[in-house]
């Protein structure tokens, strides 16, 4: 058995945006309201890739597979990464 990281294919995940933090102090943070109109230039456009789950299994398709079914996704929607042997 091989362990994969499995993923949401980026191609099927539309309008993700990450907020930017640069700059900005811990106090300053834990005062922060990410939906008000003052942070709006704040976010920014980011090339997803979704962390879906840790899959146990003996090949790629095996584990979207099985995290598929784990989670309720179609596995043609997920890519696997070969983290382990």
């Amino acid at each position: 058995m091989n362990t994969y990281v499995v993923c949401m294919d980026s191609s099927w995940v539309r309008d993700s945006q990450m907020f930017d933090i640069v700059g900005l102090t811990d106090d300053e943070l834990a005062d922060l309201d990410m939906c008000g109109t003052d942070n709006e230039g704040r976010w920014h456009d980011m090339e997803p890739t979704p962390f879906i789950a840790v899959i146990k299994a003996e090949n790629e398709e095996e584990a979207c597979k099985n995290a598929a079914i784990e989670m309720r996704y179609d596995p043609r929607c997920l890519f696997a990464i070969k983290v382990s042997e």
